[in-house]
C-alpha cells in the first residue's frame, strides 16, 4: 500500500513538472517571435516557472512515509510561494513600472513577497547549484546590510533592509538585473535549440561523425571523445550535462579500448568543460558578456575562436601522447560510413550554420535561436523518416528537458543579478580592484594571477555562467585599470570561471564523469586537471596578445597564432612527460619553461623559446635512436 501511495505521488510530480515545463518551452518560444510581453512581465515569469520545474525535480526523498508527505507539502509549499512571489509582480507590473523608485514607500505586501521570493530563490540555489552559491548570495545582501560597520576600504553608506528589499524586488537592480534578462531572453532559446538536438538523435550523430573522422587515430577513442564532447558543448550551457551526455557513449568506449576509467574520465571532464569556452555560447557566458560590456555578439564568438582551438589542442595533443606511451591503437571503423551518416542525418548540421547566417545578417541572437529551432523541427519532420513517426515524441521531449537545464542558469542568473547590484550600489567592484592593484603593486602578471585565484576558488560549485557575472562584477574593473582590454579582461574570466568545474576540491564536471566511468572522483579531478592545464596558460597569451582574440589582420593573428600553439605543445608534452619515449624531469622543466616564454608576443623570447624547446626535443629522438641501433644490433 505504501508503494501505490509513493508511486501515485511520484506520478503527480511528474504530471504537474511536465505541464509547467511544456508551458514555459512553449511560452518562451512565442516570447523569441514576438518579444512580448515587457521586461517587467517576461523576467518574473521566467524565472517562476524556472523554479517551479526545480522545485518538482529537485525534491528529497525521506526514508519514512510521513517523512516523503512532509517533503510533499513542503514542495508544495514552494511552488506556491514561488507563484505567489512571482505572480504579484507579473500582476502588478505596470503599476509597479510607474512608480518612482527609492521614493515611493515599499507596502507591507511588497515586503512580504520580497522576503518569500528571496527565500524561494536561494532554496532553489541550495538544490541545484549547492551552498557554495547560497553563501556568496547571502554574503552579499549581508554586506549590504552591514557594510557601512566595516573599514575602510570596504565602507560603505547605511543602507535600511527596505531600501534593500526594494532594490532586490521591484527594481532592475536584484533579482531582475541584466542576468536574468539574458537567460529569459536569450540563453532559452539555446539551451531548447541542444535539447531539440538531443532529442532527434544529434548526441549520437555527432559521436559517429568523431568516430569515424580519429577512431582510426592512435588513441582514436578519447580524440572521439575529445571532438564530440567539443561539436556538443558548442550548445550545451553546462558542463555536467555534456558530461553526462556524451560521456555515457565515450567513456565505454575509452575503456575497451585500453584507457583506465579514471583517465577516460578526466578526458571526458576537460572535454565537456571546454565547451564553456567554445563560441558560440561560451556555456550561456556570451550573452551575458554582450550585455555587460556592450560588444557586438559576433565580436565576442571570434574573438573565442582562437582561444578555444588552442584549449582542445592542448587535450588533443595530451591523449595522443598519452595513447602513444600506453602503446594504444585506433579502433576500426566502417569505409564510407561518414558519408553514409551525412546523407541520412545531415540535416542536423544546418540549424547552427541558419543560426550563424541570421546572426551575420544582423538579426538578434534571440531571433537566429528561434529560427534555428524552427528548421530543426521542419528539417526533422521532412527529411528523417523515423523521426517524423516519432515527432511528437521528440517535441515533448525537448520541451520538456530545455526547462530542467535552464534551471540552474535561471537560479545562478537571479542571485548573480543580486551581486551585480549591491556590487554597483555599493562600489565593491572599485573598492576589490584597489586592493588587487595595492597587493599586486600595479604588477600585471600578479594581479593576473590573483584574479585567476579568486576566481577558482569563488566559482567552486558554480555553473560557469553564475560564477562569470559574479567575478565579473568584482575583478574585471581592475583589469581594465590596469590596462587590459575589456573584451580580454572579461574572456580571462569566463576561462577562470571555467577551471574551477575540473579543479579540486570542487570539480563538478570531473566527479559528474566519475560517476559515469565508475571512479574515484579525487583522482579524476586530479587526471582532469593535468589534461585541463592550458586553461590556465591561455587567458595569459590572449591578455598579452590581443591578435590572439581574432584583433588585427590575417597576418598579425597568424604571426600570433603559430608562436601560442607552439607553447601549447610544449605544455602539453612537459605535462605527459612522453614524446617518443619518457622524457626525462629536466627535459619536462625545460619544456615548460619554454611555453611560458611564448605567452610574451615578443620576437626576443619567442626564439629563446624555441631554442631551449628543441634542445629537450632532440635529446629525446637521439635517446629513442640510439635505443632502435642498439635494438637492430
Amino acid at each position: 500500500m505504501t508503494d501505490i501511495i509513493r508511486d501515485l505521488r511520484d506520478a503527480g510530480w511528474r504530471a504537474i513538472l511536465v505541464v509547467f515545463a511544456l508551458a514555459m518551452s512553449a511560452y518562451q518560444l512565442v516570447f523569441a517571435w514576438l518579444s512580448y510581453p515587457i521586461g517587467e512581465i517576461h523576467r518574473p515569469l521566467h524565472l517562476m516557472f524556472a523554479l517551479c520545474v526545480l522545485f518538482c525535480i529537485r525534491r528529497g526523498d525521506p526514508a519514512t512515509p510521513r517523512g516523503r508527505l512532509a517533503q510533499s507539502v513542503w514542495d508544495s509549499a514552494l511552488v506556491a510561494a514561488t507563484m505567489a512571489g512571482c505572480g504579484y509582480l507579473i500582476l502588478n507590473a505596470y503599476s509597479i513600472q510607474e512608480r518612482i523608485p527609492y521614493v515611493t514607500d515599499m507596502t507591507s505586501a511588497e515586503t512580504f513577497f520580497a522576503l518569500l521570493t528571496l527565500f524561494v530563490v536561494f532554496e532553489a540555489a541550495r538544490r541545484v547549484v549547492g551552498w557554495g552559491l547560497v553563501i556568496v548570495g547571502l554574503a552579499f545582501v549581508l554586506y549590504a546590510l552591514y557594510g557601512h560597520l566595516l573599514p575602510e576600504p570596504l565602507y560603505h553608506r547605511p543602507y535600511s533592509l527596505s531600501r534593500i528589499m526594494e532594490s532586490v524586488y521591484l527594481t532592475k537592480e536584484g533579482l531582475w538585473n541584466t542576468p536574468l534578462g539574458v537567460s529569459a531572453n536569450y540563453i532559452f532559446i539555446f539551451v531548447l535549440l541542444g535539447a531539440l538536438l538531443l532529442a532527434t538523435g544529434a548526441g549520437a550523430f555527432f559521436t559517429d561523425i568523431a568516430q569515424q573522422l580519429t577512431g582510426r587515430m592512435v588513441g582514436g577513442t578519447a580524440k572521439t571523445a575529445v571532438l564530440s564532447s567539443s561539436f556538443m558543448g558548442m550548445l550545451q550551457g553546462s558542463s555536467v550535462s555534456n558530461v553526462v551526455t556524451t560521456g555515457s557513449f565515450t567513456i565505454p568506449a575509452m575503456r575497451r579500448s585500453g584507457y583506465s576509467p579514471t583517465f577516460a574520465a578526466g578526458v571526458e571532464a576537460v572535454a565537456s568543460s571546454g565547451g564553456q569556452l567554445t563560441p558560440p555560447i561560451l556555456g550561456s557566458a556570451a550573452f551575458l558578456m554582450v550585455e555587460f560590456i556592450g560588444v557586438p555578439y559576433l565580436d565576442v564568438i571570434k574573438a573565442s575562436i582562437i582561444p578555444a582551438a588552442l584549449y582542445y589542442l592542448a587535450v588533443f595533443i595530451m591523449v595522443d601522447l598519452e595513447a602513444r606511451r600506453l602503446a594504444l591503437q585506433g579502433v576500426t571503423t566502417t569505409e564510407g560510413r561518414v558519408f553514409e551518416l551525412l546523407r541520412t542525418q545531415g540535416y542536423l548540421i544546418l540549424p547552427p550554420i541558419i543560426m550563424m547566417w541570421f546572426l551575420f545578417d544582423g538579426y538578434t541572437p534571440t531571433m537566429a535561436g528561434f529560427w534555428s529551432v524552427i528548421s530543426l523541427m521542419v528539417l526533422t519532420f521532412v527529411l528523417d523518416a523515423d523521426n517524423r513517426r516519432n515527432f511528437l515524441r521528440i517535441l515533448y521531449q525537448a520541451g520538456v528537458e530545455a526547462p530542467k537545464l535552464i534551471g540552474p542558469v535561471a537560479v545562478a542568473c537571479a542571485i548573480g543579478g543580486i551581486i551585480a547590484g549591491v556590487t554597483l550600489t555599493t562600489g565593491l567592484g572599485l573598492k576589490i580592484s584597489k586592493i588587487i592593484l595595492m597587493v599586486s603593486g600595479g604588477s600585471l602578471p600578479i594581479a593576473l594571477s590573483m584574479t585567476l585565484l579568486i576566481s577558482i576558488i569563488l566559482g567552486m560549485g558554480m555553473p560557469t555562467s553564475g560564477a562569470y557575472i559574479v567575478l565579473a562584477a568584482l575583478l574585471a574593473p581592475g583589469l581594465i585599470e590596469l590596462g587590459v582590454d575589456q573584451l580580454a579582461a572579461h574572456l580571462f574570466i569566463i576561462f577562470a570561471a571555467a577551471s574551477a568545474s575540473i579543479t579540486p576540491p570542487v570539480a563538478i564536471a570531473s566527479y559528474a564523469a566519475a560517476a559515469v566511468a565508475n571512479s574515484n572522483p579525487w583522482n579524476t579531478s586530479l587526471v582532469a586537471l593535468k589534461l585541463g592545464v592550458s586553461v590556465f596558460i591561455i587567458p595569459f597569451m590572449f591578455v598579452y596578445s590581443a591578435p590572439l582574440l581574432w584583433n588585427g589582420s590575417l597576418l598579425e593573428i597568424a604571426w600570433a597564432t603559430v608562436p601560442a600553439a607552439a607553447g601549447i605543445a610544449c605544455l602539453s608534452i612537459a605535462v605527459i612527460g612522453h614524446l617518443r619515449g619518457r622524457l626525462r624531469p629536466f627535459e619536462r622543466l625545460v619544456l615548460l619553461v619554454a611555453a611560458l616564454l611564448f605567452i610574451v608576443p615578443e620576437w626576443k623570447t619567442t626564439l629563446l623559446a624555441l631554442l631551449l624547446a628543441g634542445l629537450p626535443v632532440a635529446t629525446s629522438l637521439a635517446r629513442v635512436r640510439k635505443a632502435s641501433g642498439e635494438n637492430a644490433a
